[in-house]
């Protein structure tokens, strides 16, 4: 027998790629452990959608809107060895649950699987990724970590308590982004080992890289680089880059461009200097958390 995996799917308003992923879900050659779903939609939204599909092992739990919050309930029902995290928006091709199932199978040092998410036309979507599959590091998590390619062993996801609900889309915060890498982060602290592969893959449709989205993502980036402490190896770098390439495209009359590098500089610095939680609002390891910061 192999792995048991339970996907906890944290879902509001998308009835149509819901649809999407629990169709790629019921094609899989490996069966899910559980599906859980967190619903936040109003009563009855998703009754006659997910009665289409009686033949996967669906469990459906409400939850406050939010999508840390929405993963956090799932958590503490979810009952596989292996945990992953699909948006509602995502999909999966054949080769995603029997490629988990042998990948924990053969690594038992790794605790914990990330990978890249490509559109339709296989093309890379919703990040930029590292060039070559490794561990996972302080230095590179931002580049290797997307929520729908995490996959994690259970014991690793309690230890950190799971995400932080001050993080991510629907969080009653400013910080709209930034909950995965986050949670990365913490894993790593805590001696859990990770590792990106590039050739495992999650379909997600591109987005459209509007203001609110750069700014959004970039008050996520600069408040986990507080948080974690990254700002001389990671958060200054990136600032640094981002005002030579502003001043780059001013320079060749790409006003957009520079646009765009001016809203992420700013975005990443209001989440930098935003206050620190107290620190009991923040997720902690449990007494049996073993191992400690890779150091990287």
């Amino acid at each position: 027998m192999g792995v048991m995996i339970s996907l906890i799917v944290c879902t509001l308003g998308r009835e149509a790629s819901l649809r999407r992923l629990l169709t790629s879900l019921s094609e899989q050659t490996y069966s899910p452990y559980e599906i859980i779903v967190a619903d936040q939609n109003p009563i009855g939204y998703l009754d006659l959608l997910l009665d289409a599909y009686p033949s996967l092992p669906i469990i459906r739990v409400r939850s406050e809107k939010g999508l840390s919050r929405g993963r956090n309930v799932g958590l503490k029902r979810a009952s596989g060895t292996i945990i992953g995290f699909p948006d509602d928006d995502c999909w999966y091709d054949r080769h995603v649950l029997p490629f988990v199932d042998d990948f924990f199978a053969s690594n038992p040092e790794i605790d914990l699987l990330s990978g890249r998410t490509l559109d339709a036309d296989g093309n890379d979507s919703v990040n930029r990724y590292a060039p070559e599959s490794g561990p996972i590091t302080r230095a590179n998590v931002f580049a290797t970590g997307n929520s729908n390619t995490i996959f994690i062993r259970r014991e690793a996801a309690n230890a950190v308590q799971g995400f932080d609900e001050t993080l991510g889309v629907g969080a009653s915060t400013p910080f709209q982004a930034g909950e995965e890498s986050d949670f990365l982060l913490r894993c790593l602290d805590r001696g859990h080992r990770g590792f990106y592969d590039r050739t495992f893959t999650v379909r997600h449709d591109q987005v459209h890289e509007s203001a609110e989205r750069l700014h959004t993502y970039s008050v996520g980036f600069g408040r986990v680089a507080r948080l974690h402490n990254l700002g001389p190896s990671l958060f200054l770098a990136r600032n640094v880059r981002t005002v030579l390439g502003g001043c780059l495209r001013m320079a060749k009359g790409d006003f957009e461009g520079a646009r765009q590098r001016y809203i992420c500089l700013t975005g990443s610095m209001r989440g930098y200097v935003a206050p620190l939680p107290v620190e009991s609002t923040r997720p902690a390891a449990d007494a049996s958390t073993r191992g400690a910061p890779d150091g990287t």
